[in-house]
């Protein structure tokens, strides 16, 4: 099973997460990373080495909030690796696409993270232009 980090500033990662989990319950190989403030990029950099570590040759998906910000370009420093991919611009329905997409041996990491970017992209509506439409 692909296995997934949630790489964010502040505590936003982990109400992600436990937002996921009351959907679609506890999940197994999640890891969140909160950077905080105070905390060096050094330490954030080598506790998400310790979970890609702990990965081994298991594929790893990571998820950051936003691109360029300091959890991405930490995450990105690991994508020469085959088993490693980033995901940027995490949002709720992009992140329980991986999860259920993840429960499918046959997926590849590549296809997890393509996918879940997609779901992501797709749930970010405008609610008054869609109803200006209907009118």
């Amino acid at each position: 099973m692909v296995g997934i980090v949630i790489l964010t500033h502040g505590l936003f990662g982990e109400e992600l997460y436990r937002s996921a989990e009351m959907i679609v319950g506890r999940q197994d190989k999640v890891e969140i990373i909160s950077m905080q403030a105070g905390f060096s990029l050094d330490d954030v950099a080598g506790r998400l080495e310790g979970v890609i570590n702990l990965y081994g040759s298991e594929c790893c998906l990571v998820f950051t909030d936003m691109f360029g910000g300091s959890p991405s370009n930490i995450s990105m420093a690991y994508l020469g690796a085959d088993t490693v991919e980033v995901v940027s611009g995490v949002n709720l329905p992009m992140l329980l696409k991986a999860f259920t997409m993840r429960m499918d041996g046959k997926r590849t990491l590549s296809e997890i993270a393509s996918e879940s970017a997609r779901a992501g992209q797709e749930s970010i509506k405008v609610a008054g232009e869609l109803l200006n439409k209907v009118k």
